[in-house]
């Protein structure tokens, strides 16, 4: 991968960089006045994370872990699930469409967190917890992070 290096001098409210016009760089003025963006990079800020322990003794599948507000919908950035089961699956998915948010195998994974992600239910549609063949009285911690969108 070439790594590019760009100089930019700043000379009032012009920009001057530089530009390569036929194998000739030249300095040309690039005017930003009024053109000024600020940009919301906290995303943490910007999102939303909802979390659950959930005891399989006390609570039935599927356990709904988040609702959104009426007329929006779940628009999912990241997820985890941890469980002390040795055996069974659980899977964090939106309820109307069976979409798949993130899902483990117990007999393989005791928990493992997603990479990034965005995955969009529909309207109004609830995201829940759902397990099945896990180990008696086994417990589950589940995390997603989100937006309403």
């Amino acid at each position: 991968m070439t790594d590019y290096k760009r100089d930019v001098k700043i000379a009032g409210s012009e920009i001057m960089q530089p530009a390569d016009i036929q194998g000739a760089t030249i300095q040309v003025p690039v005017d930003i006045q009024g053109q000024a963006v600020v940009l919301d990079v906290d995303t943490l800020n910007t999102e939303s994370t909802v979390t659950a322990e959930i005891d399989t003794s006390a609570e039935s599948s599927p356990y709904t872990l988040l609702t959104p507000s009426s007329g929006k919908a779940i628009s999912t950035r990241g997820a985890a699930i941890q469980t002390n089961s040795s055996a069974g699956e659980v899977v964090i998915k939106f309820a109307n469409s069976g979409k798949i948010i993130w899902k483990i195998y117990c007999s393989k994974f005791y928990g493992n967190p997603s990479p990034r992600m965005n995955l969009t239910g529909d309207t109004d549609e609830p995201v829940v917890v759902e397990w099945s063949g896990l180990d008696t009285g086994a417990k589950i911690f589940v995390l997603l992070t989100y937006k309403e969108v």
